[in-house]
């Protein structure tokens, strides 16, 4: 939804089931690390590049012949947000720290 360079802070707004109930939440998050194919990690609130609009489409699930890229978006327990994309010496790994959890009300 957004960024803020001041503040390294980034606004994503994530829809889905999570655990057995659909919600719609804004999670408010700020790099921890960026890490593309093998090469060494990247870390720091200005390492991650999101563009602001882009809606992610998680396929981590795919089947041979499937065109659609390696998409997976990933909440861990520990307040930690990973988006990876791609595969192999292309793959790329984001990881946010997640400062503000919010889930929106039904519309």
């Amino acid at each position: 939804m957004s960024y803020d360079a001041n503040t390294h802070q980034w606004v994503i707004l994530r829809t889905g089931t999570f655990e057995g109930k659909f919600l719609r939440k804004r999670l408010t998050v700020v790099c921890d690390s960026f890490r593309w194919g093998d090469r060494q990690s990247v870390l720091g609130p200005d390492a991650c590049h999101l563009q602001v609009g882009r809606l992610i489409v998680p396929n981590p699930f795919r089947k041979d012949g499937d065109l659609k890229p390696f998409i997976d978006v990933f909440e861990m327990p520990n307040e930690v947000l990973s988006i990876t994309e791609g595969t192999g010496a292309d793959r790329i790994v984001q990881q946010f720290d997640i400062k503000k959890y919010e889930v929106l009300p039904e519309k």
